[in-house]
C-alpha cells in the first residue's frame, strides 16, 4: 500500500454509471442515484449480483485505503514536526476519536519513533479526567507506529483562548483544573516538559484535556533519548532553566513555570516574552523578569498577579513548588479566600540579582556611594518634579460616585468601578489622569452642591462623574453625568444605549472620555456653564416671575395653581424663548387639574411641554412636564418613560424619584412604589413627606400593622398635614371599622369645606356605610365645588356617580338616572383619553353597574384589573357595584385579587423598603 499522510491522495479516480453516466465509485458499475432507486423499487430490474445491503459493504471496502486498521479517517485535524493528527472512527464501536500516527518521512528516524512510542507508553499509564486518554496502540498497514485517544470536540485552547480571556474567572477555573491533572502525572512520575495552549484540548464540555507527552521524561529514570536535544519545548512556555539545555536536571516547577505562561496569556492576550525569534524570546524569559501582569490587564486585582508572578520566577526554588500548590491558589482566588503566594520582596530581588550579576553590582555600588553624595540635590528636584506631577494630575481628575441600577433601585458597584477603569485608561492614553471610586453619600441627592463640594475635596478632584443604568426594551442604557466638583453644575451629560453586553460600559467611556479630556484639559469653564443657563434666569423680570411662581406651586392648591400660571406667562412675555418657563407652566397648567378637572389646563400643560423640550430637548424639566401630562393622561409607561430620562439626564432628585414610586402605583406595582418612595425620603429636606403615601402602598397589600406605623410616623412629623391621620381613618373604612373612621374624623376635624383630602374621606365614610342621607349632604357639598372631581380619589368615587347611587337608593329613580347617564358619557370620554388607566375603567364600570349594564361592566372590570388596578377592599364595600352583588364572576374577581396581593406582599415581605417601618 503507498504510503501517504493526506487522506485526499487516497481518492480513486471517477468512473462513469452504465446506467446513466453519471460520475460513480461503485463497484458494480452504478451510481449512487440508481443503486437507491433499485433499492426503494420493488418491480425494478436487477441491479447485479449484490443485495443493497452488499453494495454498501462493498462501499466500506472500497474506501479501505482511507483506513489505518480498524480505523477509518475522516480527516487531519493537525499535524506538528512528529506526528500527523486524524479525526477516524472506530469500525467495531463506531465512536469517533482522534487518531494520532508518525509522519511517513520519519519512517526511518529511530529517535523519532523512539519518542512516538514514549508517548503513547507514558499517556497510557496515566488516568485522570483532564488528561486525554489513549485507547488503542498499534502500526499500521505499512508499518508506521500510531494510537488512537479520545476526541477533543472543543478544539484547544489555543484556538478558543480569546473567549476564555474575555472571561477570567473561566480562566482561572480551566487553569486549576489543568493543575491538579499536572499535579497527578508528576505524582505518577511523569514530567510534561511541552505545556503550551495547543497541547491542552477541550471537549464538548469545555472540560480541559492535557495531551501530548512526546516530550514527557520520566522523573526517577534518565533517557539517552533526551540528552541528544538541546532545548524542549516550545519558546515562550518553558522554564528558563529548560531552555538552558538537557545537561540542567528538571523538576515538576518546571511545569509550574509552564502553567504560569499559559495563565499569563489567558489573563493578558499574549505570553509573557515577545520577541522577533525563539532565540530572542528565550534570552529574555532567562534575563528579564516577567512583565507584571496589572500592567497589561489593570482591570485584575493584586492577587492574580502575585499567583503568575510565582508561577514565572526564573530561579526554580522561588516558584511554587507543586502544581497543587498553583491548583490550591486558584481555587482561594475563585472562592475570595486568601492566597498562600505573597509578592517577593524588593530586597529578595536585589539580592538574587547581586548573586547573578557580581562584577556589574560592585560598579553599581560605587555609584550608589557617589550619588549618595547629592541626595539632598535629587530631593528638592524631586519634591518639585512631584510637585508638578500632581498639580497636572489635580487639573485632570475625575471622582466617581456609585452608578445607579435604575431596576433594581440600588448602586452598582462592578458598573461603577468598570467605568472607573476604563475612563483611566482612555485618559492616560492622552496625559496621565487621576480616576477615583468614591462611595455613597450619606444622602443620595447627588445634585447638590454642597455635597458635590465635599466629594470633590475628599477625593482631591477637578470634577464628578455619576451616572445610571436600566434596561430599554432589551438593550442596555447608560447615562454619564460630569460635574463641577467646585459648584456642582453640570458641564456634560450623555445618555448610551446598546446590545445587552458587558462591553456597553466600555463603548460609552470610550465616547465620553474624548469630551471629558476636552473639558479637563481647559482652564476655564465659563463658557460651558453660561451656555447651560436658560433665558429665562438671565432676564431679571422674566427670572422674578419664574421664581415666584415656583413658590406658589409648593402651596399645593388650585389658587396657588392659578397664580403660578399668571406669573409663568408674564415670564414668557419678558422671554418667550424660555425653555424653564414653558416647563413651569406646563407643570402649572397639569397640576391645576388635579383640583379641579378642567382639561382645557391639561391641554395647555401638553402644549406647553412639548414647546420646552423643542427648545430644550435635554432640559430635566421639560422631560419632567411631558411626564406630568402623560401622567394625567393615563398614559402611566409614556409617564415613567420620560420620568427616567429625566433622572437620567439630571440625576437622582427627590420630586421626579416620586413621581416614579407614584406612577408604579398607579400602574398596580405599590411593592416597587414604596421601594421609589423609600429612595425619595432619603433624597428629600424632610424625609417625612413621604410617609403617608408609603402608608397607602402597604395599605394596598394589605400590610395594616405597617401602615399603621407609616401613617402615625407622618402624623407626628408633620401635625400641620392631614395624610397622616386621613390615610388612618381610609385604613379602618377598609377594615369595615365604620365608627372608628368616623372617630378620626371627629377628632382630627380637618374637613374644612375646601373640598380637600378631608372632606373627601368623610364622604366616602358614609356612602360605604351606607348612611346614604349624611353621604348626600356631603357629597352634593363636594360636586358644587368640582362637579367632575373625586375620581383620582381613594377607591375611584366620582362626585357624581356617589350622588347617582345614592338617589338611587334614596328612591329618587329619575334623578339618579339622569346623573348617571350624565357620568357614562363622562367616563366613556375618560376611558377614550385615558386608555392606559385602571381608575378610568373602574369608574365606567362602577357607573354601568349602577345602571344595571351588568355586562359591561364586568368586562370593564376586568379591564380595570388587566392595568393593574388591586384595591379588592374598596370594591369589596362600593355600593356603586350592588348590582354584581349576586354574580359569581364578582366573587371570582374579589378573589383573584386577593390572592394576588397576598403574593405581592409575600414576594414583598422581606424588602428593605418594607421592613423598615
Amino acid at each position: 500500500m503507498e504510503s501517504s499522510d493526506s487522506p485526499a491522495s487516497r481518492l480513486d479516480e471517477s468512473k462513469q454509471c452504465t446506467n446513466c453516466n453519471s460520475v460513480l465509485r461503485l463497484s458494480n458499475g452504478l451510481c449512487v442515484k440508481c443503486l437507491l432507486q433499485g433499492a426503494l423499487d420493488e418491480d425494478a430490474v436487477d441491479v447485479g449480483k449484490q443485495t443493497f445491503k452488499d453494495l454498501l459493504t462493498d462501499l466500506h471496502g472500497r474506501d479501505a485505503s482511507w483506513r489505518i486498521r480498524n480505523f477509518q479517517i475522516l480527516d487531519e485535524v493537525g499535524r506538528g514536526g512528529m506526528g500527523v493528527i486524524y479525526r477516524a472512527r472506530e469500525m467495531g464501536s463506531q465512536r469517533i476519536v482522534a487518531l494520532k500516527r508518525v509522519l511517513s518521512y520519519h519512517a526511518d528516524s529511530d529517535q523519532t519513533l523512539a519518542r512516538f512510542h514514549r508517548e503513547a507508553e507514558t499517556a497510557a499509564k496515566l488516568d485522570h479526567p483532564n488528561i486525554v486518554p489513549i485507547y488503542y496502540v498499534g502500526e499500521s498497514e505499512d508499518g508506521l507506529p500510531f494510537f488512537s485517544m479520545k476526541y477533543a470536540a472543543g478544539g484547544s485552547l489555543l484556538q478558543a483562548r480569546e473567549a476564555y480571556h474575555r472571561d477570567p474567572r473561566k480562566s482561572i477555573l480551566l487553569m486549576a483544573k489543568v493543575a491538579l491533572a499536572l499535579q497527578y502525572a508528576h505524582e505518577q512520575g511523569v514530567l510534561h516538559r511541552d505545556l503550551k495552549p495547543s497541547n491542552i484540548l477541550l471537549s464538548n464540555r469545555s472540560e480541559p484535556m492535557v495531551s501530548d507527552f512526546g516530550l514527557a521524561k520520566w522523573l526517577d529514570t534518565s533517557s539517552e533519548l533526551t540528552r541528544t536535544l538541546t532545548i524542549f519545548g516550545t519558546p515562550g512556555y518553558i522554564a528558563p532553566e529548560q531552555a538552558a539545555g538537557p545537561g540542567r536536571p528538571l523538576t515538576v516547577v518546571a511545569d509550574v513555570y509552564s502553567l504560569g505562561a499559559i495563565l499569563f496569556e489567558l489573563l493578558t492576550g499574549r505570553p509573557p516574552f515577545l520577541g522577533e525569534h525563539a532565540l530572542n524570546v528565550i534570552r529574555q524569559a532567562a534575563e528579564k523578569p516577567a512583565p507584571k501582569l496589572r500592567l497589561l490587564a489593570p482591570h485584575l486585582d493584586r492577587d492574580l498577579e502575585t499567583i503568575c508572578a510565582r508561577c514565572l520566577e526564573r530561579e526554580p526554588a522561588a516558584r511554587y513548588q507543586s502544581a497543587a500548590s498553583l491548583a490550591q491558589d486558584l481555587q482561594n482566588w475563585l472562592e475570595c479566600r486568601p492566597i498562600i503566594a505573597r509578592p517577593v520582596s524588593v530586597l529578595t530581588r536585589l539580592w538574587r540579582w547581586f548573586r547573578r550579576n557580581r562584577g556589574i553590582a560592585s560598579t553599581l555600588t560605587f555609584f550608589l556611594v557617589i550619588s549618595a553624595i547629592s541626595i539632598p540635590w535629587q530631593i528638592h528636584g524631586w519634591k518639585l518634579q512631584s510637585a508638578a506631577r500632581e498639580s497636572a494630575l489635580a487639573a485632570r481628575s475625575v471622582a466617581v460616585l456609585p452608578f445607579f441600577d435604575l431596576d433594581k433601585i440600588a448602586p452598582d458597584d462592578a458598573l461603577t468601578q468598570s467605568i472607573a477603569s476604563s475612563l483611566q485608561h482612555e485618559l492616560d492614553l492622552v496625559d496621565p489622569a487621576r480616576v477615583r471610586t468614591m462611595p455613597a453619600l450619606p444622602s443620595t441627592d447627588w445634585r447638590t452642591a454642597e455635597q458635590i463640594r465635599r466629594v470633590g475635596e475628599t477625593a482631591k478632584t477637578r470634577t464628578v462623574l455619576t451616572g445610571t443604568e436600566r434596561t430599554v426594551r432589551g438593550k442596555k442604557r447608560i447615562s454619564l453625568r460630569l460635574l463641577n466638583a467646585t459648584t456642582g453644575e453640570p458641564l456634560l451629560a450623555r445618555v448610551y444605549e446598546n446590545e445587552m453586553s458587558s462591553k456597553t460600559a466600555n463603548i460609552a467611556t470610550k465616547d465620553i472620555s474624548q469630551a471629558i479630556d476636552g473639558i479637563l484639559s481647559a482652564r476655564d469653564w465659563s463658557n460651558i456653564t453660561q451656555s447651560a443657563i436658560d433665558p429665562g434666569l438671565r432676564a431679571d423680570a422674566a427670572k422674578e416671575a419664574i421664581m415666584a411662581g415656583r413658590e406658589f406651586m409648593s402651596h399645593y392648591t388650585a389658587s396657588d395653581y392659578d397664580r403660578a400660571i399668571a406669573l409663568f406667562r408674564k415670564a414668557l412675555q419678558v422671554e418667550p424663548s424660555s425653555s424653564l418657563a414653558h416647563s413651569y407652566l406646563a407643570i402649572a397648567a397639569t397640576g391645576r387639574t388635579h383640583y379641579i378637572s378642567d382639561f382645557s389646563f391639561l391641554e395647555l400643560g401638553k402644549e406647553e411641554s412639548r414647546k420646552a423640550i423643542q427648545l430644550s430637548p435635554s432640559s430635566i424639566d421639560a422631560h419632567r412636564a411631558l411626564a406630568g401630562v402623560y401622567y394625567q393622561e393615563g398614559k402611566f409607561s409614556e409617564a415613567l418613560e420620560e420620568q427616567l430620562r429625566t433622572i437620567e439626564i439630571g440625576g437622582l432628585e427627590e420630586k421626579v424619584v416620586r413621581f416614579v414610586g407614584l406612577t408604579h402605583d398607579m400602574m398596580g406595582h405599590p411593592d416597587q412604589a414604596v421601594s421609589w418612595y423609600r429612595l425619595a425620603s432619603k433624597l428629600a429636606e424632610r424625609p417625612s413627606e413621604v410617609d403617608a403615601v408609603i402608608g397607602d402602598c402597604l395599605v394596598k397589600l394589605c400590610n395594616d400593622e405597617k401602615a399603621l406605623l407609616a401613617y402615625n410616623r407622618a402624623a407626628e412629623l408633620r401635625p400641620a398635614d392631614a395624610q397622616g391621620p386621613v390615610g388612618i381613618c381610609h385604613m379602618k373604612l377598609l377594615e369595615h371599622n365604620f365608627d372608628g373612621a368616623r372617630e378620626i374624623c371627629r377628632r382630627t376635624g380637618r374637613g374644612d369645606g375646601t373640598g380637600g383630602d378631608a372632606d373627601q374621606i368623610s364622604a366616602q365614610v358614609e356612602f360605604f356605610a351606607r348612611r346614604f342621607d349624611k353621604a348626600e349632604e356631603l357629597y352634593g357639598h363636594l360636586a358644587g365645588i368640582d362637579s367632575g372631581g373625586g375620581g383620582s380619589y381613594y377607591g375611584a368615587v366620582s362626585y357624581r356617580s356617589a350622588l347617582g347611587r345614592i338617589r338611587q337608593a334614596l328612591g329618587d329613580r329619575k334623578g339618579a338616572i339622569d346623573l348617571l347617564e350624565h357620568c357614562l358619557v363622562d367616563e366613556r370620554v375618560a376611558v377614550n383619553r385615558e386608555s392606559e388607566s385602571p381608575e378610568a375603567f373602574y369608574r365606567l364600570a362602577a357607573v354601568e353597574a349602577s345602571l344595571g349594564v351588568l355586562q359591561p361592566s364586568f368586562e370593564h372590570l376586568r379591564k380595570a384589573v388587566s392595568l393593574g388596578w388591586i384595591d379588592y377592599r374598596s370594591l369589596a364595600l362600593d355600593p356603586r357595584f350592588d348590582a354584581l352583588r349576586k354574580s359569581p364572576d364578582l366573587e371570582a374577581i374579589i378573589e383573584d385579587l386577593r390572592k394576588k396581593v397576598t403574593d405581592m406582599r409575600l414576594k414583598s415581605h422581606n424588602s428593605i423598603a418594607i421592613a423598615q417601618y
